[in-house]
């Protein structure tokens, strides 16, 4: 929609330009805005679920997929657009015999090329001699998808795509495995590996810079989470391709995620410690930040392609309660911390983050899928040359957005019977600067405020502090 603020303008007595705007916060209808909206921030329901589902991210946006099931049960593969709160694209696929197979586990979803979508679901329960894990291809982004492939009865408690192949783990009555399966497989593998004969509580696995990263949790007298490496290059269906490289005892493990180990001890104090692995071991323990208290209650781990890890939780520790915060760190050293709203719905988390650290975040609980938007927030200085000036004189007010991006759209906002209404326009420089020219036309005090335009899937609206003019005879 497209407004011209003219009452905006009569009514603060400016004499400058106006331009109209586009967007729910920027753009300035009669009645103005209150406070600081942020209409693309809030989380959202996806739809009914029965399994943890996958997310990715597209050229187009977030692909989400997940298992429903029921009398004719379906894998649900799902498209959002950047700012979008439902589906743009919903494709429902009807598992074998007439959905008679259900869906278990947590679903995998990825893009390894362009128009190119893989979902990967186990189900239960038929005699069929490839098994119960099926692979969906879309050659058609996502539009229609071929025949499910069988692809073997390993379960799929966690996936990850390197290169052109799916690796994924989980453990069974015979022992935890590992199988890897090219995008376009036409069966399952000859053999798979077995990293040990005991079976996993939890599993996770990542991508080491085209390495696999996996780890899992058995449970005896108390939980030991055990880790294990198998270099880029090296045949993953193949046990002898696997090392141990930690073992930590008292430790449950919470995820896997590139080089990343997320697990909570099951001693002392309520924790979460992170730690960064390599082939050669894992190194020190860092302690999450504000988990500290009773420990996190649904969780989730990402890192991201600029290699920071982000650690998503929801729970009685958080303020506000059950808010789903994002923590992230480089080296576990440094935390920076973003709010993603309530998170009360879910009871696990997976994200798909693009370099910036921006993206979505999947929340399952045991009968609904959530979107999170996790979008940057932009920091907006703003200052006026003279805070005082006579009727007809002008002043300057100028600041800068942090971070910069050259172009994006920056209003002049003026505050009147508690809402703000938009007078002027300008964008960004390059290095985020950005100013307004403002006339007094007549006496008083206004109070002004500059907004930064959002962009959808990325960056939140920024708002600055208020700076109050007075114009004098």
């Amino acid at each position: 929609m497209v407004r011209r603020s003219v009452l905006a303008i009569s009514a603060a007595g400016l004499v400058c330009l106006c331009t109209a705007l586009s967007g729910s916060a920027l753009a300035s209808p009669a009645g103005g805005v209150k406070g600081e909206p942020q209409p693309d921030h809030k989380p959202f329901k996806i739809g009914g679920a029965s399994t943890a589902g996958g997310v990715t991210l597209d050229g187009a946006g977030a692909v989400v997929a997940y298992g429903v099931a029921g009398k004719t049960s379906q894998i649900v593969v799902c498209t959002i657009n950047p700012g979008g709160r439902k589906c743009s694209l919903r494709v429902a696929l009807t598992t074998p015999d007439s959905g008679a197979l259900t869906p278990y586990g947590v679903t995998g979803v990825f893009v390894p090329s362009a128009d190119r979508i893989a979902v990967l679901q186990n189900t239960c329960c038929d005699t069929a001699t490839d098994g119960d894990t099926l692979l969906y291809t879309s050659t058609d982004n996502g539009h229609t998808f071929g025949a499910p492939v069988r692809v073997g009865n390993l379960g799929v408690g966690a996936s990850v795509l390197i290169g052109n192949d799916i690796v994924f783990t989980a453990g069974d009555v015979s022992g935890t495995h590992v199988e890897s399966i090219p995008v376009a497989a036409s069966g399952p593998p000859s053999l798979i590996a077995t990293l040990t004969s005991s079976q996993a509580v939890d599993v996770g696995i990542g991508d080491d810079h085209g390495a696999v990263l996996a780890g899992f949790d058995i449970l005896t007298s108390d939980y030991t989470t055990h880790i294990y490496y198998a270099p880029s290059g090296a045949n993953f269906d193949l046990s002898s391709s696997y090392k141990e490289v930690a073992t930590f005892a008292h430790e449950q493990l919470l995820g896997v995620s590139g080089d990343a180990v997320l697990t909570e001890p099951t001693t002392g104090k309520p924790r979460a410690l992170l730690r960064f692995c390599t082939s050669k071991g894992c190194g020190a323990a860092h302690e999450v930040p504000a988990l500290h208290r009773h420990g996190p209650n649904a969780f989730g781990i990402d890192q991201d392609p600029a290699g920071v890890t982000h650690v998503f939780s929801s729970g009685v520790q958080e303020k506000p309660l059950y808010d789903l915060i994002d923590l992230a760190t480089s080296a576990g050293t440094h935390w920076s911390s973003l709010n993603a709203g309530n998170g009360i719905n879910s009871t696990s988390f997976a994200a798909a983050l693009d370099s910036r650290g921006a993206g979505l975040v999947l929340g399952s609980s045991p009968s609904t899928a959530w979107g999170y938007p996790v979008l940057i927030p932009q920091t907006v200085s703003f200052a006026l040359k003279s805070s005082s000036i006579r009727k007809g004189r002008s002043t300057v007010a100028s600041g800068r957005v942090r971070p910069a991006e050259r172009g994006l759209t920056v209003v002049l906002q003026v505050e009147r019977s508690g809402r703000w209404y938009t007078v002027a326009t300008t964008h960004e420089s390059a290095s985020g600067a950005f100013s307004f020219k403002i006339k007094g036309a007549r006496t008083g005090i206004f109070p002004y405020r500059a907004v930064t335009s959002n962009i959808p899937g990325i960056f939140l609206y920024g708002y600055s502090g208020t700076r109050s003019l007075t114009v004098t005879r």
